[in-house]
């Protein structure tokens, strides 16, 4: 019972995380259209600089969490193995996912959607990117039942 309980829960996992992976695919996407922009202005700015590398970093952080949860979900769906394994990943998952929440959530969170024309795609960036963020703690409980569900 509880091996098909588990089961359940890391596909749903997988699936959720596959999900954040497509928001993480929108938000990068939409940024890069804006890529070109902001390295012009770095030349001349270093708060734009810090910007633009600001908002590579968090991008790139909490992608890789997000994929990290999906990668894990699929190796324990697989077999993996041990419950001392599957416990080591979940507690991974766990901290890489606080880790990139925060460092995601520090930078994105204040930021204002912008009320011009032409930059609806940084808009739908900040949106996706605040929604990834607002997704981690689901996934970070997830973690939590797999690593109780592997102790049964």
């Amino acid at each position: 019972m509880a091996s098909t309980i588990s089961s359940i829960v890391l596909v749903l996992q997988a699936a959720f995380s596959g999900y954040n992976l497509y928001l993480a695919s929108i938000s990068i996407t939409n940024l890069q259209g804006y890529e070109e922009k902001s390295k012009k202005a770095a030349e001349y700015s270093q708060t734009a600089a810090n910007q633009l590398h600001k908002t590579r970093t968090t991008q790139t952080s909490g992608t890789l969490a997000i994929l990290s949860s999906f990668l894990s979900s699929i190796a324990i769906i697989v077999g993996v193995g041990s419950t001392g394994k599957q416990l080591a990943l979940a507690a991974l998952n766990v901290a890489a996912l606080v880790a990139a929440r925060w460092h995601v959530g520090d930078f994105w969170r204040g930021k204002a959607k912008i009320p011009l024309p032409g930059v609806g795609d940084y808009n739908e960036a900040i949106s996706t990117t605040q929604e990834t963020r607002l997704n981690m703690p689901f996934l970070m409980g997830g973690w939590g039942v797999i690593a109780l569900l592997s102790l049964i």
